[in-house]
């Protein structure tokens, strides 16, 4: 205790030298919290559109499905072994699994056309591929009567309302061509920035009506948890055998993955820089403040402090330095993390009319808070402080007695 008071007195001596070295360590820290948070918010938004709008936790596709661009052929067609199908009524892991019609039509108002896709939806869509993010203004049509359910971003661009009429034309699985005249029953903000300026849902039957396929292109599954996923594609790959791909959200979103990792090494890097700056200025504060109180020392010294005691007073003020400006900075960090995960940044209105093609992104930016994750970068600020007031503890420490009171 006497140490600390010691300690804490002889930072206030100089309070603009104490906060100035300290900054560094508090922007480290909330940089090192934010930054963190953002990139597992966006790793986690990259994941959960995957899931909630081509992908679900699994999708079954037929061999060489185009990844790229809007492409969605509807010449082969996707057939299930009673084996695959088997597995997925029955098996414990399942959570919902639907059948999906998915291909590439043209949309016309009769004075504008645009190219879309289109999503045939079967009757447990929205448990296979969720709709929290969901906003509907119309409805979400449940026969083909009803008509379809437009992407916003295609309203905006067409100048489509709820209850319009367009015209859909599109490839039969024979290789005909064929349209047909639909409502509009709604528009739809996804959340997720490719579907919502180029993706129309319809009912299953218009959709097989306007292919004429007898069979799906897709099947997508929900499991009760996204990291049972790569067991059980192991599962269904050997019960729909050849003809089919098995891929799991994680490997759908593998390479997007990947970047991310590039964005978490270069915020390291920048963190890495300001805690050594951090740690230079410390030194120099703790280097300062030892030639400073030279005669101080050597008083403390004669009083019958040992060299050990010198060496422990200097660390404190160290410690003290990275401990309160840790705090800081964790306390800022993490509020805005905290703050930011629970309201996101809308990014849909500033990528407006960009083609992601088959990439999913979610138009919210938001963080991944964590509280275990802030010790970590507190630690880190404090164990750097104490680490940097070692050396000139140290050289406080060798001065002689009689030198010392002699200073001055």
């Amino acid at each position: 205790m006497t140490l600390g008071r010691l300690a804490l007195r002889n930072m206030l001596r100089s309070k603009r030298r104490t906060l100035l070295s300290t900054a560094a360590i508090v922007v480290g820290v909330m940089y090192l919290i934010l930054g963190q948070a953002f990139v597992g918010g966006i790793e986690e938004g990259i994941v959960q559109a995957a899931e909630d709008g081509m992908t679900g936790h699994i999708t079954v596709r037929v061999d060489d499905y185009p990844t790229t661009g809007l492409s969605h052929p509807v010449d082969d067609l996707l057939t299930l072994t009673p084996a695959a199908k088997a597995l997925l009524d029955d098996d414990a892991r399942v959570a919902a699994w639907v059948e999906r019609t998915v291909f590439v039509a043209t949309l016309s108002t009769g004075d504008d056309s645009l190219r879309i896709r289109a999503i045939g939806a079967g009757a447990r869509d929205a448990e296979v591929f969720q709709r929290t993010t969901w906003t509907v203004e119309g409805r979400v049509p449940e026969t083909a009567e009803q008509g379809a359910l437009l992407g916003a971003g295609i309203g905006r661009m067409l100048g489509i309302g709820v209850g319009d009429r367009v015209i859909l034309r599109t490839r039969t699985h024979a290789g005909a061509i064929n349209a047909l005249d639909v409502a509009v029953a709604g528009l739809v903000q996804t959340g997720n920035m490719a579907l919502d300026g180029t993706t129309a849902w319809l009912p299953d039957a218009l959709a097989r009506d306007l292919v004429r396929a007898e069979r799906p292109t897709h099947v997508g599954v929900r499991l009760k948890r996204r990291g049972q996923a790569p067991a059980f594609a192991e599962a269904l790959r050997a019960a729909v055998g050849d003809g089919a791909d098995v891929i799991t959200v994680q490997e759908e979103t593998a390479e997007l993955l990947r970047m991310q990792q590039i964005r978490r090494n270069a915020l390291n890097i920048l963190v890495g820089v300001l805690l050594a700056m951090s740690a230079l200025a410390i030194a120099n504060t703790i280097l300062m403040a030892a030639h400073e109180r030279v005669r101080e020392v050597g008083t403390l010294r004669a009083m019958g402090m040992t060299r050990r005691r010198i060496v422990a007073l200097f660390v404190t003020e160290g410690a003290i330095m990275g401990g309160l400006a840790g705090l800081v900075g964790l306390g800022v960090g993490g509020l805005g993390a905290w703050y930011f995960s629970e309201n996101p940044i809308d990014l849909g209105a500033l990528m407006q009319g960009v083609d992601y093609g088959n990439i999913q992104f979610s138009a919210y930016l938001y963080t991944a808070f964590d509280p275990g994750a802030m010790v970590l970068p507190f630690v880190i600020a404090a164990s750097t402080a104490v680490l940097a007031s070692i050396y000139p503890a140290l050289l406080a420490s060798r001065l002689e007695i009689a030198d010392a009171v002699r200073a001055e």
